[in-house]
């Protein structure tokens, strides 16, 4: 008797129904067993396809992130390209928040260092100090997740802070009505603050 053959299992859709099950239950929610069940398969067929749980992980980030993280900016700079990267980060942690610890900064999965190694060519290549380079990237990618983070819901910011209009806090009230309400425009707000903060270190050597 042969051995008994394993089920095929197509890698895509391994990843995508893991996706589905961190954004339905939380990333907590998946394990193989889970995975192996809604697909109808055993924990061996996944294993054939797929060294660990840790690999399945990586395929959900490059699924997540792969789709637009990469900007196609013709004749871009690097300023552009770095906030469109980061603006696109934060878009898809708002898309799937039950992932985002697996996007975090920092985090190590192989695909978010593809835009990154992509952005510090162009920096180098426009006269950006190497010591420079990565501060800045990093600097955006965290105030990209802090931003996705702190507002998941893409409140206002007066609903944000729990602000009635009834002046008990005028001060406050007086700057957030002077302050952009959606939360997409305070971002890019505080992206051209910050990026405006780099330029001038890089102007000064």
């Amino acid at each position: 008797m042969g051995r008994p053959k394993v089920p095929l299992v197509d890698r895509e859709e391994v990843i995508t129904k893991a996706l589905d099950i961190i954004d339905r239950d939380g990333l907590e929610a998946l394990s193989l067993r889970r995975l192996g069940t809604e697909l109808g398969v055993t924990g061996a067929a996944l294993y054939h396809h797929f060294a660990d749980k840790e690999e399945i992980l990586r395929g959900v980030v490059e699924t997540v992130l792969a789709r637009e993280v990469i900007p196609r900016i013709p004749g871009g700079t690097w300023e552009q390209y770095v906030v469109e990267s980061v603006t696109r980060y934060r878009t898809s942690l708002l898309t799937h928040p039950n992932a985002a610890p697996l996007m975090q900064p920092g985090a190590g999965r192989v695909l978010v260092n593809i835009p990154r190694e992509y952005i510090v060519t162009m920096m180098l290549e426009s006269g950006v100090p190497k010591r420079l380079c990565y501060p800045i990237i990093d600097s955006m990618e965290t105030m990209a997740y802090g931003a996705a983070m702190m507002n998941l819901r893409r409140l206002p910011l007066h609903e944000r802070l729990g602000l009635r209009g009834q002046g008990e806090q005028p001060n406050l009230e007086k700057v957030v009505r002077a302050t952009p309400k959606a939360a997409e425009r305070l971002f890019q707000l505080e992206l051209e603050a910050l990026l405006t903060g780099w330029k001038v270190l890089i102007a000064n050597g």
